[in-house]
């Protein structure tokens, strides 16, 4: 059983980089405390006779043909963007 205390909800805290209140950590933690108590309500459930399922649909979904279509009005779509350099349209970098 996983250990619910102030040390993990810290942790988690500084893996999302986050900076929460002592008040919210609290909160956190009082939270994931009855998630898992709850989900420890399942491990009561008797399954033995219950076949595994991957999906709750029983029914495959009826797939259309992947089929190339032209597209001629490009244009429209570069003009509903702000900034445009060269044909191309132009977005926010990602920084890491």
């Amino acid at each position: 059983m996983i250990k619910i205390d102030e040390i993990l909800v810290k942790h988690l805290e500084s893996l999302a980089r986050l900076q929460l209140s002592e008040e919210q950590r609290k909160s956190i933690e009082k939270d994931m405390r009855e998630i898992l108590d709850y989900m420890e309500l399942l491990n009561e459930v008797d399954v033995s006779g219950v076949e595994p399922m991957y999906t709750p649909i029983e029914s495959n979904a009826e797939l259309r043909e992947d089929t190339v279509r032209p597209f001629e009005d490009v244009e429209a779509i570069r003009l509903n963007f702000p900034k445009r350099k060269d044909g191309h349209i132009v977005v926010p970098g990602i920084h890491a």
